[in-house]
């Protein structure tokens, strides 16, 4: 009986001691981690599980039969989709494997990629109304340089090279034989300059196809405006210098809006889904918080 009393009294003075022990902050804080840990080792492990998920199922196979036959024009066969689901299933393993090294993060080529599939979700989302005949009319006038021809030049010319002098060896060499092409009737000269890679004479000419044989340079602004039917120069292109004969010139002219109407149309479509999407990219970017900080430190 004392035997058996003296167990109960030790029983209660350990009871009492776990208590006096569980009722520890320092206690109490480090069971509510342990808990914590294992509940997010519990939903980590569950996660990662369905991360190793791969479902090829019907839908699946249906998108990968439509891409192949819109690229072949013709339905895989039994070989050729295993295959396809072979590598479907290896890219996806990669891709995933990829993501968890976090190999996405900070690669300007995906940001990129990323940045040209959002504009074009958003483009294809926009939605604008079909015009009426009179904004079609309202917008061709108010948008002349849409719907004219191009200004072109007709002209001849002799090339002086630098590659084996100076640059003002060059020019000074074109210069000696303006002297003379003044006081001739020569139209067309170019045994009296150095071998061009291009083309002598060049006939209706824009100024987008001047800027792609010689250059964003001066000799551009020069066929546009210096006088016809005389030689002119020296002016200075991509290659080196040139004397120039214009033979002919035409201004930009405005194209009848009857034989442009079609155009118009898609111009005026355009330029509506330009308007609305930069309309809903304001309204997006106004969530938003953009701290200028270079602007700060100035």
């Amino acid at each position: 009986m004392q035997s058996q009393l003296l167990r109960i009294f030790n029983l209660k003075l350990m009871w009492i001691k776990v208590k006096r022990l569980f009722s520890e902050p320092l206690i109490q804080f480090i069971i509510l981690g342990v808990i914590l840990y294992l509940i997010n080792m519990y939903v980590q492990n569950k996660s990662d599980a369905e991360a190793r998920k791969i479902i090829v199922d019907n839908e699946m196979i249906g998108q990968l039969i439509l891409k192949y036959k819109i690229q072949t024009g013709a339905l895989p066969n039994k070989q050729q989709l295993d295959a396809m689901i072979e590598n479907y299933i290896k890219d996806e393993i990669s891709y995933r494997e990829a993501k968890k090294m976090g190999l996405d993060k900070e690669d300007e080529i995906i940001r990129r990629r990323l940045i040209q599939k959002f504009d074009f979700l958003q483009s294809d989302l926009t939605e604008t109304k079909s015009p009426t005949e009179d904004e079609l009319k309202q917008f061709y006038e108010n948008n002349p340089s849409l719907f004219q021809t191009d200004s072109t030049v007709s002209f001849s010319h002799i090339f002086y090279s630098k590659d084996n002098s100076t640059d003002s060896i060059a020019k000074q060499r074109a210069l000696d034989v303006l002297n003379g092409l003044k006081s001739g009737d020569l139209k067309r000269a170019p045994e009296k300059g150095d071998r061009f890679p291009l083309q002598y004479d060049y006939t209706d000419q824009s100024n987008l196809d001047i800027q792609q044989n010689f250059g964003n340079k001066p000799i551009l602004k020069a066929l546009f405006s210096l006088p016809i039917n005389n030689w002119s120069g020296p002016v200075q292109s991509g290659y080196g210098w040139h004397l120039i004969y214009i033979s002919e010139r035409d201004s930009m002219t405005a194209i009848p809006y009857a034989f442009k109407e079609e155009e118009v149309k898609i111009k005026y479509e355009e330029d509506e889904k330009s308007k609305q999407n930069k309309k809903i990219f304001d309204e997006i970017s106004n969530k938003y918080e953009i701290k200028r900080l270079y602007l700060e430190s100035k």
